[in-house]
């Protein structure tokens, strides 16, 4: 075993393991990860699937979307599959005001959805069903 890293990363959860992959991807070699337990068998098991593509707050969309490839990516590299599943999901607005505004946030997330080419489309009551 090492006695020095250039990096320590403490903790393998989500953010410590895409710390590493990355400063690995950037050429960083001198890297060390501890983690008590197995990978991501802490706070980060429990989040498992929760990737929302779109957000009401733009910047948090491109993180997502980024995430979203970098599972790809991931695969790619490795060979090995990452075990994502993208499902897709819904707005539910409760009144007819509310498939207009929906708390203010519909308008942006369909404007999100059509900038990143999504599918997304309005549906009435009746077709929900």
């Amino acid at each position: 075993m090492e006695t020095h890293a250039k990096v320590v990363i403490i903790g393998g959860g989500v953010v410590g393991c895409s710390v590493l992959f990355h400063l690995a991807k950037f050429g960083w070699k001198d890297c060390v990860l501890l983690e008590r337990n197995e990978l991501t068998s802490g706070s980060s098991w429990h989040a498992a699937g929760q990737i929302h593509t779109i957000s009401s707050d733009p910047n948090i969309s491109r993180l997502q979307g980024y995430t979203i490839n970098l599972y790809k990516e991931i695969e790619e590299i490795s060979g090995h599959s990452v075990g994502m599943h993208s499902t897709g999901g819904f707005y539910l607005a409760s009144n007819m005001t509310g498939t207009i505004t929906s708390r203010g946030n519909v308008p942006r997330r369909v404007i999100w959805a059509s900038i990143k080419s999504l599918f997304h489309s309005k549906r009435s009551p009746g077709s929900i069903r």
